[in-house]
C-alpha cells in the first residue's frame, strides 16, 4: 500500500474513531478493521490488554468511550509509513476523566492488510502517564480489560463495557467533584445557513448541560418543582472561542462557580474536536411559588456550596 492509501485509510480510521467515541455507531469502524484484527495495548490499566477479532476490538472501543464519558477524542498528528504492511501514527488523545481535563500521546503501529486495518499496537510515549490517565474506577477494570499480556486472545468481560454502577447514563460523566459533562452532535437546527452554530443556540446548550448536571448532583429538576422551587436566570455570558459545525460532536463541562443563599452561578465549557469552542456563566435565582426569591434547596445548596468552599 501506498503512502497515500496509508494515509487516507488511517485518517478514515481515526475519523470513524472519533465519530463512534462521541456516540456514533460502528458501520465506518466496520469498513476500515479487517474481520479478523488485533488490538494491543500495553499497561496496567482499565483498558490494558488483547483483543482479537472485531467484535472484541468495538467492545474495546466502546469500553473506552464509556470510561469517557464519551468525551474522548483523538488528534492525529504526524505519519510514518514505510515500504512494507506496518505504519507509524503519532496522536493525541483528549478526555474528561474524573471531572478533569486530561491528555496524552501514542504512536499507533498499525498492520494494514487489503485496504483495511488488520493490527494496530499501541505504544504511549509516557507509560506512567498513560496508565494514570486510564485507570478507571476499581470495579471497572475487569469489565473493560483483556486477558493479561501472555498472548493469548481475549475479549472483555460481559458487554465489554462500564459496570452500571460507574455510570449515569448516555453523555453524563460520574465524577467525584461537583461537575458534569453533556456530549451531543451539532444538528442541523442548531446552525446557520452556512453550517455554523448560530450563537444564541450556546444558551441553550448550557441550559440543557444545566438540566443534566441537576440530574447527576441535585435530584433533577423534577425534584427542585416539587419543593416548591424554580431557577430562574438573572444574568448570562458567552465568549466564543471558536466555531462549531454541522456534525461536529460537542461536550459541555457544567461545574458551579459561586453558591449565594438564594443565587447559584454555573460556568460552562464547550468543547469540539479542535479544541474549547465557547466559555459560558449563568446566574441563577431560586423563586418560591410566590415568585419571590427564596433560599436554594438543601440538595443544590449542599454540593454547590461544597464546589464553592473547594475553590
Amino acid at each position: 500500500m501506498g503512502d497515500d492509501e496509508a494515509a487516507a485509510l488511517l485518517a478514515r480510521l481515526h475519523a470513524a474513531q472519533n465519530d463512534f467515541y462521541g456516540g456514533g455507531g460502528d458501520v465506518a469502524l466496520r469498513e476500515v478493521l479487517s474481520p479478523d484484527v488485533s488490538w494491543h495495548v500495553p499497561g496496567d490499566n482499565a483498558i490494558a490488554g488483547h483483543y482479537e477479532g472485531i467484535e472484541s476490538v468495538l467492545a474495546y472501543f466502546a469500553g473506552r468511550r464509556d470510561l469517557a464519558g464519551r468525551t474522548f477524542r483523538m488528534r492525529p498528528r504526524d505519519l510514518l509509513a514505510g515500504r512494507g504492511e506496518w505504519v507509524a501514527s503519532l496522536t493525541d488523545g483528549e478526555a474528561v476523566l474524573g471531572g478533569r481535563r486530561v491528555s496524552w500521546s501514542t504512536v499507533g503501529l498499525y498492520r494494514l492488510s487489503g485496504g483495511r486495518v488488520a493490527e494496530c499496537r499501541l505504544l504511549p510515549l509516557d507509560p506512567a502517564a498513560f496508565d494514570a490517565v486510564w485507570a478507571g474506577p476499581a470495579a471497572d477494570r475487569a469489565d473493560v480489560r483483556g486477558a493479561p499480556e501472555d498472548g493469548r486472545a481475549a475479549t472483555p468481560t460481559g458487554s465489554g463495557t462500564t459496570s452500571p454502577a460507574s455510570t449515569t447514563g448516555p453523555g453524563h460523566l460520574p465524577t467525584a467533584a461537583a461537575s458534569a459533562v453533556s456530549a451531543f452532535r451539532v444538528r442541523p437546527r442548531h446552525c446557520d445557513a452556512q453550517g455554523v452554530v448560530y450563537a444564541g443556540r450556546y444558551h441553550e446548550f448550557f441550559e440543557d448541560a444545566f438540566l443534566d448536571w441537576l440530574d447527576e448532583h441535585a435530584g433533577g429538576y423534577a425534584a427542585l418543582r416539587d419543593e416548591g422551587v424554580d431557577m430562574v436566570i438573572v444574568s448570562s455570558a458567552c465568549d466564543h472561542r471558536r466555531p462549531a459545525r454541522l456534525g461536529d460532536p460537542l461536550t459541555v463541562e457544567t461545574r458551579p462557580e459561586r453558591a449565594g443563599r438564594t443565587s447559584l452561578t454555573m460556568a460552562f465549557t464547550v468543547r469540539g474536536p479542535a479544541g474549547p469552542v465557547a466559555e459560558g456563566r449563568i446566574t441563577y435565582v431560586a423563586v418560591g411559588r410566590a415568585g419571590a426569591a427564596t433560599g436554594l434547596p438543601e440538595a443544590l445548596a449542599g454540593v454547590a456550596g461544597a464546589a464553592d468552599r473547594g475553590r
